[in-house]
């Protein structure tokens, strides 16, 4: 019989939180997916808030750390926004939408946003 484990994350470090304006977070959105050719640009969305996840590259050191159960983000850039399937944007004369993808499913993903509606930012940081 094959033994299945289920071992979750413990912890989530985050280096950088940028909160931005609605119009300024799905530009950068649209302005990143042009640059990578992506289709259809998509951000998460949890319980009023829409985000981007930047992770680091997958060193040796940081997979050795997600294998201990910690995941290390290199920033979280979201903005605050009631949920719309889709965001309309104007970048110059052409018009693009940022499709907005319910997450409130991923148990890392509900827990960062209870942080973020929290966080405030140290006179240090």
């Amino acid at each position: 019989m094959v033994k299945i484990s289920y071992l979750p994350y413990q912890e989530v470090v985050v280096r950088e939180i940028i909160e931005q304006n609605n119009e300024m977070f799905f530009e950068d959105v649209i302005r990143q997916s042009l640059t990578q050719t992506q289709v259809e640009p998509s951000v998460n969305w949890v319980d009023g808030i829409a985000f981007l996840v930047v992770p680091f590259p997958a060193t040796e050191d940081i997979v050795r750390e997600n294998l201990n159960g910690k995941v290390h983000f290199s920033s979280v850039i979201f903005t605050k926004i009631d949920y719309r399937g889709q965001y309309p944007i104007k970048l110059g004369a052409q018009s693009f939408s940022v499709r907005m993808r319910k997450a409130d499913n991923n148990r890392i993903f509900v827990r960062l946003i209870d942080f973020l509606k929290t966080f405030k930012h140290s006179p240090d940081s």
